[in-house]
């Protein structure tokens, strides 16, 4: 079935054989590994919760090495953001996009024997620097067997000075309008506030009924354009 938003729904049957909605929320984070990583991941791991990590290549080596195998030890889920975040440097032509993401795939794969299937275009897929090639990108992605992924609430966690209010403000104005909602928040070492409020957002969604799972594992693509 599927909702007036067009987003699909899953629908279970419970113990006492009444048909009921599945809900599953997806917890991503962008930008790590960074100091703060061991810590949400001790938070996730209270909660029996899995995320998905989209990493930023120049961290994924030297002191970041062990967070990188801690993540995939415990069964988080590591997708490709950009080896540097810089916005003139990797968007000044689709190649140069494509090379980026392709060397934090070849570092994850040699380095960690893990194959990333996901993809988040910093800013976005809707961002104004990729408007000329976006088709493009996103097809020579999917040649290369990666998919991307977009998201449907934003905690605005990097955005001007955010407080934990503001947060899950944030978070609550969006999240139950989705069945599948997928999360936006990050994971640099200035996002002390972020980790400050996850257990509260962690424990809001589950008591509104959403059970969690990594990106990949969500029934549709969540794409800006597109049902989300």
């Amino acid at each position: 079935m599927s909702t007036d938003n067009g987003e699909e729904t899953v629908e279970v049957i419970a113990d006492n054989g009444e048909k009921t909605e599945k809900k599953t929320a997806f917890l991503t984070f962008d930008d790590g590994p960074s100091c703060l990583t061991e810590k949400y991941l001790d938070i996730l791991d209270s909660e029996g919760v899995k995320a998905t990590f989209f990493v930023i290549g120049q961290q994924i080596e030297g002191e970041y090495k062990k967070t990188i195998k801690r993540e995939i030890r415990e069964g988080h889920e590591i997708g490709i953001h950009t080896y540097t975040h810089e916005a003139d440097e990797i968007y000044c032509n689709c190649e140069s996009y494509y090379n980026d993401v392709m060397k934090v795939r070849d570092k994850m794969e040699k380095g960690f024997n893990y194959k990333p299937k996901l993809v988040r275009f910093p800013w976005g897929s809707a961002n104004s620097y990729i408007s000329g090639y976006r088709k493009n990108i996103i097809e020579r992605f999917k040649e290369a067997g990666l998919g991307y992924a977009d998201w449907n609430v934003s905690a605005e966690d990097s955005v001007g000075n955010p407080t934990p209010d503001s947060i899950m403000r944030n978070i609550r104005k969006d999240y139950s309008k989705y069945c599948e909602p997928v999360l936006l928040m990050h994971d640099s070492g200035s996002n002390k506030v972020t980790l400050s409020v996850l257990k509260n957002i962690i424990t809001e969604l589950k008591e509104n009924g959403y059970a969690f799972d990594t990106l990949s594992k969500r029934s549709r693509k969540c794409h800006f354009y597109e049902y989300q």
